[in-house]
């Protein structure tokens, strides 16, 4: 008897979801590629409902539309499927947010179109992404209005079809970044919901996510698992959403429905999210990759003499390439120093090196491009050279700088408060401040997800430069800077008395991704700084040695070679 009951729980296992647990489904991106035969084999699998998506009949005549729609439902209801949803076709030319009236209204009649075909598939849901991007800060409020107003004119076709409209949250620039945001963009609807894409939060945590949003608005969802750097799109587990904490979170705002994958996966796979999701399978620790990749990596190392080495390295890391660069190097056996070269003095690391006889040197501090002077401050023995501007606040925390005039003795500390900068430093020869401060003490100084803080004062600075005609570079929002990817440079310290110019190349997809803050500082624990403080990075990233020439791959001219230096106004140099 024992035997049989074991024999009938293993069979249930792999038929659609237990008693008590919520059905799965799956999100389908092309009508090709999933026919009848495959359908049948997910239901088979444990599959219960899937989400047609209508994004491949973009351009296609209506009445085409509809017939291909009406075969493929045709296929679907044999399968033994159910339709939970219609995602509707999204692009930059239907972006239903745009800022002229006459295309904006164009996009809406073409989606209201498409809703009606959605209507063959009987959904229960439509899923509407509010716009495209890129969206500038200038034009992202207009832009919130139109969208809201767009789809104040879809809700009531999808209500003549029998669904509900749910606009999904997006990720990088478009609309829809945070819960804040997705609540403004369906204010005064109460007909309309929302789609929970738990791939698409860059800016901003889960926890606070569902915080902001009004119970019982989430209507269907997009479960997948990511990096908190870029959407991915992974199955639940292989990422590092803590998925359990995530579930309960979405169940206790009020949502009730299935558990919609977006993500690619066999049914048996999905199952295998849907328990770690309900916390019933434990969920792989997937924070530990990172540094066995790190440990394991093929390094090329070069002796740079008296105790010195350069080190050079492409690793899986984070989802993503990591080209990282280093010199290590005994600051007894050599001398640092942080040099001023501003305006027409400003030269690549490589040529300023060369001149001036250095060992090593890596760019520095942010700075003005336009004037090419510091825009942090910046002082050498009694002569401030430099002033921290308003556009700098938002990541400048800390200093750095030699106590001693040989530059054996570096010293990383915070200072938050410009007031503080000539106390903090009182003593050294040379100071200069930059920031974030990556590694304190032994420990990663920065979190994860810096969350969606966009900074007033940072944009009234930014406008103020430019109508007096200067060409600020910033980010609009600390969430901008800290938690994309970018080329970073960073200078660190250990308890050993070494000395670390780490760059990290980016904006080369699949080469070298570039890294977030919270990865960069990753990087700089794990070569064993035990202090650690960005410096400017970009275009700007660049570290040169007497002996290999230029290590790293400047972005500046976009090719990955060595070539694409910027000349900078100040540089950490080595003797």
């Amino acid at each position: 008897m024992n035997r049989i009951i074991l024999i009938i729980f293993c069979l249930l296992s792999f038929v659609g979801a237990r008693a008590g647990e919520p059905p799965i489904g799956k999100s389908i991106g092309r009508w090709t590629g999933f026919g009848l035969e495959s359908m049948k084999e997910n239901k088979a699998g444990g599959l219960d409902y899937i989400e047609v998506t209508m994004n491949n009949v973009i351009g296609k005549d209506t009445a085409g539309v509809r017939d291909r729609a009406a075969a493929l439902k045709a296929d679907i209801d044999a399968s033994g499927l159910k339709v939970w949803s219609v995602h509707m076709p999204y692009s930059r030319k239907l972006d239903i947010s745009v800022l002229d009236d006459s295309k904006r209204a164009e996009n809406v009649q073409y989606m209201k179109d498409m809703m009606r075909v959605a209507g063959v598939f009987q959904p229960q849901y439509l899923v509407l992404h509010p716009s495209s991007e890129p969206i500038t800060p200038v034009e992202r409020e207009q832009r919130l209005a139109n969208s809201h107003a767009s789809i104040g004119e879809l809700a009531p076709v999808a209500k003549e079809i029998g669904a509900v409209l749910c606009v999904e949250n997006l990720p990088r620039t478009c609309l829809g970044q945070n819960g804040e945001e997705m609540m403004k963009l369906i204010e005064g609807y109460d007909e309309v919901g929302l789609c929970f894409d738990t791939n698409h939060l860059l800016y901003q945590s889960h926890e606070d996510y569902l915080k902001a949003v009004a119970k019982g608005k989430i209507r269907t969802v997009h479960l997948s698992d990511y990096d908190f750097a870029d959407e991915r799109h992974l199955i639940p587990g292989k990422g590092l959403i803590n998925n359990k904490a995530l579930w309960a979170g979405i169940k206790e705002n009020g949502y009730d429905g299935i558990m919609m994958f977006e993500c690619y996966g066999e049914p048996a796979q999905l199952d295998t999210a849907r328990l770690i999701l309900l916390g019933e399978l434990p969920q792989p620790d997937n924070s530990g990759k990172d540094s066995l990749e790190f440990v394991n990596a093929s390094w090329e190392i070069t002796d740079l003499g008296k105790g010195a080495q350069a080190m050079y390295a492409q690793i899986p890391m984070f989802y993503s390439t990591q080209s990282i660069c280093v010199v290590k190097y005994p600051m007894k056996k050599f001398s640092t120093d942080i040099l001023h070269r501003p305006g027409e003095t400003a030269g690549k690391p490589s040529e300023i090196g060369k001149e001036i006889g250095a060992a090593f040197a890596l760019n520095g501090g942010y700075f003005h491009v336009k004037q090419r002077i510091p825009s942090v401050y910046f002082r050498e023995e009694n002569d401030r050279l430099g002033y921290t501007h308003p556009t700098e606040l938002y990541r400048v925390d800390g200093l750095m700088g030699l106590k001693d005039r040989k530059g054996r003795k570096a010293v990383i500390d915070t200072a938050s408060d410009t007031t503080q900068y000539d106390a903090v430093s009182e003593g050294w020869d040379q100071a200069m401040a930059s920031g974030p401060l990556l590694v304190v003490d032994g420990s990663i100084a920065v979190p994860l997800l810096t969350g969606d803080k966009v900074d007033g004062a940072n944009i009234e600075a930014m406008l103020q430069e430019q109508k007096q005609g200067s060409k600020i570079r910033t980010h609009y929002s600390s969430a901008q800077f800290y938690d994309k990817r970018h080329p970073r440079a960073a200078f660190g310290t250990d308890d050993e008395g070494n000395a670390y110019l780490l760059v990290i190349d980016g904006r080369f997809k699949g080469k070298a991704d570039g890294a977030t803050i919270y990865e960069t500082a990753y990087i700089c624990h794990m070569l064993g700084m035990t202090n650690a403080i960005n410096l400017d990075g970009g275009g700007s990233t660049t570290l040169w040695t007497e002996k290999t020439g230029v290590i790293n791959h400047p972005y500046d001219n976009k090719k990955f070679d060595h070539e694409g230096e910027r000349s900078v106004p100040n540089l950490i140099v080595v003797y």
